[in-house]
């Protein structure tokens, strides 16, 4: 594999798409991520996108992110796609797929249930707070950061569903761990976080009509409400029919949460030869067929 740290190098060579994937700086500074992909947008070069997860639906992004991006595509002649599994194929893509189905809809909730003790990255401290003494010290818990990255698929859900959602709110709640134990890559102290279940709503009238909702632990034994045992994805349509889909990944490592980041990545590489031939623009789940793998071992 061939690397280089000078940008402008990397944009002179002659590549149809760029897979933006770097690590998730969105939490920090989004505004940077947006200037960069414009920056490769505005090079000529179609973009997918994993690096901020609230642009798979740019137009339900506050301020004008929608109009730099667009703007970037048009002078480059470009597109720009992003996805993901949650917020992305774990979400997005499976309500979708309710949808059709429906006569009438009243709610659409979806669910991401997950184990992270496998994960080993700095995130688990300085995103997650685990092993954190309160919830003061859990980023992704501070008043606006769910929404903030959610929001987009609520605001997609509503367009799609043809309503006008009045107001998003958050809910949230931790765990504090009964013992000390280790996980992969850090140790949680008795009476630090080790999960958090949050809910992202999207309200109309006052009534909740697209949800976002997590649950996220280290041990098995804790949530022992949760369903999907081993983890994975589950979208509830309340209408008629109701209709309840449920996803769950594994690998044959035997290591889901691996499954889960080849998910991730593919559901862009997949896309790639659509956003290529699609006319310059932003683009989201709404403007893509299905784009199934034509990788078949032979």
């Amino acid at each position: 594999v061939q690397a280089t740290r000078d940008k402008d190098a990397l944009l002179e060579l002659p590549a149809d798409c760029v897979s933006y994937m770097i690590a998730r700086t969105w939490a920090t500074d989004p505004a940077e991520s947006v200037r960069e992909i414009a920056r490769i947008l505005r090079s000529g070069k179609n973009v997918v996108n994993a690096a901020w997860p609230a642009l798979l639906y740019p137009k339900g992004l506050d301020a004008d992110v929608y109009e730099q991006l667009q703007a970037a595509c048009i002078e480059g002649g470009s597109s720009l796609y992003t996805s993901g599994i949650d917020p992305g194929f774990g979400s997005t893509a499976l309500a979708l797929t309710a949808l059709s189905a429906t006569r009438e809809v009243r709610s659409v909730h979806t669910y991401e249930i997950g184990n992270y003790t496998g994960w080993k990255n700095s995130a688990m401290v300085t995103l997650m707070g685990f092993g954190q003494p309160d919830i003061e010290q859990c980023a992704i818990l501070r008043p606006g950061m769910t929404a903030g990255i959610f929001a987009s698929s609520l605001r997609l859900w509503a367009d799609a569903m043809g309503v006008v959602l009045d107001d998003i709110v958050e809910e949230n709640e931790v765990l504090y761990a009964d013992e000390a134990f280790d996980t992969h890559s850090i140790h949680i102290p008795a009476g630090t976080i080790c999960g958090m279940r949050f809910a992202v709503k999207g309200l109309v009238d006052g009534e909740a009509r697209v949800v976002v909702e997590h649950i996220t632990k280290l041990r098995e034994q804790d949530f022992p409400d949760a369903f999907l045992p081993r983890g994975g994805y589950r979208v509830e349509i309340d209408g008629e029919p109701c209709i309840r889909l449920d996803l769950e990944m594994t690998s044959p490592t035997g290591d889901d949460l691996y499954a889960a980041f080849v998910a991730c990545a593919m559901s862009l590489v997949n896309a790639i030869p659509q956003v290529c031939d699609a006319a310059p623009g932003v683009l989201s789940y709404l403007d893509l067929l299905p784009h199934p793998s034509k990788n078949v071992p032979r």
